[in-house]
């Protein structure tokens, strides 16, 4: 009977991952939408586009592992580095994919602050006090 109970824990978990990575990049690509309107309202240059993408990733990573720790409740830490990883790889080999390049110093920074937000996210998911309630 414990086996059936962990069973489902481990299936309840997948989804929670998978629902926390679907909202991580409608966030991610609510965020871009957002920039690109502020890029082509106040005519800005192209060279903003890069920083604006990382920038809305890293956002969309925190909450992506913000919503999993707060809901699986433990290791916060482990589950951001989790999340952080697999958005990474995903985006790096896409770009690879895309552009024909390869690994630059540029990766190295993607790489570090998408691993952060998430980190980040899923600490304070996990750390979230769930007695206060403000609004």
């Amino acid at each position: 009977m414990s086996k059936e109970i962990s069973k489902n824990d481990n299936i309840n978990k997948r989804a929670i991952y998978i629902k926390g990575c679907i909202i991580g990049v409608i966030i991610s690509v609510i965020c871009m939408l957002l920039f690109s309107a502020v890029l082509l309202f106040l005519n800005l240059s192209r060279a903003y586009a890069q920083p604006f993408a990382t920038v809305s990733i890293a956002l969309g990573c925190f909450c992506a592992a913000y919503y999993t720790a707060k809901k699986i409740g433990d290791r916060g830490y482990i589950i951001g580095f989790v999340i952080g990883i697999a958005v990474f790889l995903l985006i790096t080999v896409l770009s690879i994919m895309i552009k024909r390049t390869g690994l630059n110093l540029n990766t190295l920074f993607h790489f570090i602050i998408i691993t952060l937000s998430s980190l980040v996210g899923g600490i304070v998911g996990v750390n979230r006090d769930k007695s206060k309630k403000y609004i």
